[in-house]
């Protein structure tokens, strides 16, 4: 069996004992079969909630929150590593640069954190 399959198994299982209902829609992500679970729909294989869209609108508002989510981490990994550079650097013209530029990130990284509030308080 191809590695997760079990996990996967296992999960479908579990969820349809504790009452899912399996449709006959599949994730756009991988096409397996996406469950009925409390009233959202999920794809078990991707271990992941699935948002049914009709308009292009409300695909942008789906996706939001993830690409805002992957920003921050990226941003955050960015900021981490330009930190590392900064301790190490003595060039006052370079560690100018690497402050200007961690400036910047962080001002992304709070308005990239405002929007995804945001965007949460929509979703509810």
């Amino acid at each position: 069996m191809p590695e997760g399959t079990e996990d996967y198994i296992k999960r479908m299982s579990d969820a349809l004992r504790s009452g899912a209902r399996m449709l006959s829609e599949t994730c756009p992500v991988c096409s397996s079969p996406l469950f009925s679970l409390s009233g959202e729909l999920w794809c078990l294989k991707c271990n992941r909630r699935v948002v049914r869209v009709r308009e292009e609108t409300e695909a942008t508002a789906a996706t939001a929150p993830y690409i805002l989510s992957s920003l921050n981490n990226t941003l955050t990994a960015k900021i981490e590593e330009l930190n590392i550079l900064l301790q190490r650097e003595v060039d006052p013209e370079k560690i100018h640069k690497l402050t200007q530029t961690l400036d910047s990130l962080l001002r992304v990284l709070r308005e990239s954190r405002r929007l995804e509030a945001e965007s949460r308080k929509q979703e509810q």
